[in-house]
């Protein structure tokens, strides 16, 4: 039986051993659905504090379920959080590396902890191992980086490879793995099928298996499709301001056509993905960059929401002749979505940092999370309300939602709302004399 064989027999019976590399709000959901459905996985990662968090049976993020998951396969000793790398590798016939891939400050990719991971595996015996990447990569990055650093002492004939894009959303990510259909390339179609044999074992979805550039190119372009579709939604947003009329009504009767999907206009992308993914595609590994017209446009128009919302702001104050510099204002969130702790590439960021600059006391409330990105953190939103004279909604938390407009308005110092995630009734709030 040749050694492919033998490896998809492991899988099918799940004997397999699995390290999953970088343990964040990807790596982490992955490595729990594979321990969960019967795989002894090893969850590696540098930082310490964090396996400390995991060893405890805590969970570092919010993630609906997935706390109690990490309990039962912790105590049934199917998830092993583990800082030595070479203990967890030596032990694993499988590898799926899950680090980040952020932007520099030039808005070129940050491939640094990748290669580190790919350099490090260099120096093992990779031999009938499969190696899974699974970070956000520029087109061209697996075969001209990944491939040739860990070839560096192994042959890609002793060990296989494929590119597995993660399509997972932040605080649904364990229900995402099962129900998402999945995306492997392939260097060489053998590494295809057994990756295709392991993910079969954790999804009930589709997979596709496809040439490894394929995979790279589809991942940056589904997010970079919906960057595009959140910037036309956000223009839209101000062209309505123009005309008068109120976009949720003009998204209302645009959407019954059937093939017309307005977005819902906001206060900028955030997150790990959405603001990133168009820069990686269009910046391919060893080759210079790409020409194209609507992707940085696109990004141009989400990055400068926030700034809209703050002109907003300074344009009711006005109207009870307040300025910036002299007022207290409450962000109601800073989470880049709603009901998840995630706060990276928040627009609330921006936000924020517009408004202290400009002299305004910020007061941050968002039950998710601590970051407050310079504002004083409260935990008593009436009392801040009660103080401010503006409140500007950045994250739509399901808790938000609930708030009673009425006691908002009687509590508030001046009946200023920003409500960037339309999730209060604009009828509502003007027959309350809120200025919405």
């Amino acid at each position: 039986m040749s050694g492919s064989d033998l490896l998809k027999n492991k899988i099918e019976n799940l004997e397999a051993k699995i390290c999953v590399i970088g343990l964040g709000q990807i790596g982490l959901p992955i490595a729990l659905s594979l321990s969960k459905v019967g795989f002894d996985v090893f969850g590696h990662d540098i930082n310490e504090n964090l396996l400390n968090i995991l060893k405890s049976k805590k969970l570092p993020f919010e993630e609906q379920g997935l706390e109690e998951i990490l309990k039962e396969c912790s105590d049934k000793k199917k998830f092993l959080p583990e800082l030595d790398f070479d203990k967890a590798i030596d032990n694993s016939q499988i590898i799926i590396v899950c680090v980040a891939t952020p932007l520099t400050e030039n808005v070129l990719p940050d491939l640094s902890a990748l290669k580190s991971v790919c350099t490090s595996l260099s120096q093992k015996n990779l031999d009938e191992k499969l190696i899974i990447i699974e970070s956000s990569i520029p087109p061209g990055t697996f075969e001209n980086t990944v491939l040739p650093v860990i070839s560096n002492k192994n042959s890609l004939r002793n060990f296989w490879a494929a590119y597995v894009p993660e399509r997972l959303s932040p605080g649904q990510a364990f229900s995402d793995i099962r129900s998402t259909p999945r995306v492997i390339g392939y260097a060489d179609p053998e590494s295809g099928l057994i990756a295709q044999k392991l993910y079969h074992k954790v999804g009930d979805s589709e997979i596709f298996v496809t040439p490894v550039k394929v995979a790279e190119v589809s991942k940056l372009v589904e997010n970079t499709f919906r960057d595009v579709n959140i910037a036309f939604a956000n223009e839209v947003g101000l062209i309505c301001e123009q005309y008068g009329i109120d976009v949720s009504e003009l998204r209302k009767v645009c959407n019954s056509h059937p093939r017309v999907n307005l977005l819902q206009p906001g206060p900028g992308v955030g997150g790990p993905c959405l603001p990133k993914d168009p820069y990686l595609l269009i910046n391919p590994q060893n080759q210079n960059p790409i020409t194209s017209v609507i992707i940085p446009k696109s990004r141009q128009i989400n990055d400068q929401m926030p700034i809209h919302v703050v002109k907003l702001l300074e344009r009711s104050l006005k109207k009870y002749r307040k300025t910036l510099d002299n007022c207290t204002i409450t962000i109601l969130g800073v989470a880049y979505k709603g009901n998840v702790s995630d706060t990276r590439l928040s627009p609330a960021k921006e936000i924020i940092s517009l408004l202290l600059k400009k002299g305004s006391k910020v007061l941050v409330f968002d039950p998710k999370t601590s970051e407050s990105f310079g504002g004083l953190v409260v935990q008593d939103y009436l009392k801040a309300i009660s103080q401010s004279d503006g409140i500007i909604v950045v994250t739509d938390h399901a808790e938000f939602k609930k708030m009673d407009l009425a006691q908002i308005k009687n509590t508030i110092k001046t009946p200023i709302l920003i409500d960037t995630r339309r999730i209060f009734s604009n009828k509502e709030a003007e027959k309350l004399g809120l200025d919405y």
